[in-house]
């Protein structure tokens, strides 16, 4: 048989091929916002032990800006941030005369770090160069897209026997990540009862005081396995539809470790498409999320 997965990549070009997309935070998918400063060139180096002490009794280099170096070396010319453009007690001209050449010039600067390395690329090149970096390199490889492994084919396997009579509902499949085995597969009823959502209905087969007593869709095709408490500790969940903001909220506190869904929600969808619940930052548990994407092979979809 083949499985959905390679059926879900083939085409009539055999250039489509499907990844896992990751859904991050935004503030990983633009700069940071931007400052304009005002910059001078400093007439003699030999003073810059002069000029420091100058400029910070004028204005002190807030520590919300310590990831900006405030000296700059540029060939045989040293560059010196002074003050934000709106600055209103800017320093004496024969101050300035003293120390500085001079035109000055307008800069941009990021308002806080860069958290990726092409903000910073982007930043020291467009910008100012002197900016704090360190790169992050589980950071980095979180925005990576994934490419579809054995057990993604087994669960679409699974998705497509269980979606035999009804392939216009929503589905879920929760697995169990050490063991890579599928655990329980659930369906959409909430035309009987308006809360139960697939991911509802997979989140309570699992539990060992199920409540929905809803049938387990996968059952014929695994082992029987052993109920757990509640918690999704070390499993994830696959979703035909991405989980509506109740479901969403279900999953963050029952601690699943990973969501991959097949179709956005558009409308109400929580993980991506609406909202991004899981990168809140004041939430007691983040986990990832990924969306199934169609790529061409010829794009360079992780740089």
């Amino acid at each position: 048989m083949i499985s959905p997965a390679k059926r879900l990549c083939s085409s009539s070009s055999s250039l489509i091929k499907h990844q896992w997309h990751p859904i991050v935070d935004d503030d990983y998918l633009r700069l940071p916002n931007l400052i304009q400063m005002i910059v001078a060139r400093v007439k003699d180096r030999q003073l810059t032990s002069d000029i420091i002490p100058l400029i910070d009794t004028i204005y002190p280099w807030p520590h919300s800006l310590k990831h900006i170096r405030r000296l700059h070396k540029n060939d045989n010319h040293l560059d010196i941030l002074l003050y934000p453009s709106s600055f209103v007690t800017p320093l004496e001209k024969t101050e300035f005369d003293k120390y500085f050449e001079n035109e000055t010039r307008l800069i941009n600067i990021p308002e806080n770090p860069c958290l990726l390395k092409w903000q910073y690329d982007i930043c020291i090149k467009e910008h100012w160069p002197g900016l704090a970096f360190r790169e992050n390199k589980i950071l980095e490889q979180s925005q990576l897209h994934k490419d579809l492994t054995e057990q993604d084919d087994i669960i679409l396997d699974l998705f497509q026997k269980i979606q035999e009579n009804d392939k216009e509902s929503h589905y879920a499949i929760i697995v169990d990540n050490e063991r890579q085995i599928p655990l329980v597969g659930s369906r959409d009823y909430r035309d009987k009862h308006p809360l139960q959502h697939s991911t509802m209905v997979a989140i309570d087969l699992l539990a060992a005081d199920s409540v929905y007593l809803r049938e387990n869709l996968i059952e014929n095709f695994i082992e029987k396995q052993e109920k757990k408490a509640y918690l999704l500790n070390g499993c994830s969940i696959y979703l035909t539809h991405e989980p509506c903001i109740m479901c969403a909220m279900a999953l963050l506190h029952s601690r699943v470790s990973t969501v991959y869904y097949l179709n956005h929600n558009v409308h109400a969808g929580a993980l991506g498409s609406k909202y991004k619940l899981h990168t809140l930052k004041k939430t007691n548990h983040r986990f990832t999320v990924y969306h199934l994407e169609q790529i061409n092979n010829g794009d360079t979809v992780n740089s």
